[in-house]
């Protein structure tokens, strides 16, 4: 049976930034520091070892002592989703056995890549084969960015109907494809998220029950008070916090990797002591880095 419903999972839930030392340990204080800044700011979960995360960079200790850090210091306030991912059914499963061992209730799973799945029945199976192996809580991520493959609105239809898959998040910023799954999910048992920052407004006075953005680690009011603008149909108020996000993530772009410019707004944010990134990510030179003060300085978010 299902331990949520639909309707009780809602709201801002930013995937997490992973704090690191400059020899690629994890910054255990960092990491409670951006925990606290984002309930501080209103969400209403996080999401730990996902793309913003660097979980698929980061070494297999960090990973698992990431998840650790955050179930614990989270300690029941709000709910820790816990990146699993990983490129096959079995080496996610595997991640999965060990966040239930640390207490998840929540994990988060991607279709497999690498090699890319042939059809939608496969990933039907490998979700299948992940809800019924687990007593958690299970969300399924579409990032076809990432992965090389799109659930399709139809897959992610007939995945609602098992009981443990609750929650559903849409990475793909496809906009008609967003929309698809909104209608065919109108009346599933499962919450819906949308993952691209860039419409997060569009999305959640559509109807989404919240948004995943990567940027709301670093600046969660202006998503929260997005939120409840577009939960009182304030459509204007939702649109102005909206061009409030799309200035600051111009920052995204300033450098070679957007991973980078996430690190150095956390570092600018005082959320971290540095702004080290997983390697061989190519870090922020100092003009890129004054770009990016001037761009958050303009977006009055900070």
């Amino acid at each position: 049976m299902k331990q949520v419903t639909k309707g009780t999972l809602g709201g801002i839930i930013p995937p997490i930034i992973t704090p690191l030392t400059k020899e690629g340990k994890l910054d255990r204080d960092g990491m409670c520091k951006v925990i606290d800044h984002c309930i501080d700011g209103g969400v209403t979960g996080v999401f730990t070892m996902g793309s913003t995360g660097e979980a698929m960079r980061t070494s297999r200790d960090v990973w698992r002592e990431a998840l650790k850090v955050s179930l614990e210091h989270v300690n029941n306030r709000i709910p820790v989703f816990c990146g699993c991912v990983d490129s096959t059914t079995e080496r996610a499963l595997e991640n999965i056995k060990e966040a239930e061992q640390l207490g998840a209730k929540y994990v988060v799973a991607t279709v497999p890549f690498y090699i890319q799945n042939t059809c939608q029945d496969e990933i039907i199976r490998h979700y299948e084969k992940i809800a019924s192996s687990t007593d958690c809580n299970v969300v399924v991520y579409n990032i076809p960015g990432m992965t090389g493959t799109c659930i399709a609105p139809e897959t992610i239809a007939e995945l609602a109907k098992i009981d443990n898959i609750t929650a559903f998040k849409d990475s793909s910023a496809d906009w008609e494809h967003f929309q698809r799954c909104m209608y065919l999910l109108e009346d599933a048992d499962i919450s819906i998220f949308n993952g691209a920052e860039e419409l997060c407004a569009a999305a959640m006075v559509f109807g989404a029950d919240g948004c995943v953005p990567g940027l709301g680690c670093l600046f969660p009011k202006v998503f929260k008070d997005m939120y409840d603008a577009a939960q009182k149909g304030d459509v204007q108020a939702a649109y102005r916090f909206q061009r409030q996000v799309w200035h600051v993530r111009k920052s995204l772009s300033v450098g070679k990797s957007w991973l980078s410019s996430m690190k150095y707004l956390g570092y600018l944010l005082k959320l971290s002591g540095t702004d080290y990134t997983s390697f061989p990510i190519e870090p922020l030179t100092d003009a890129e880095k004054t770009k990016i003060d001037q761009i958050v300085k303009e977006s009055g978010l900070a």
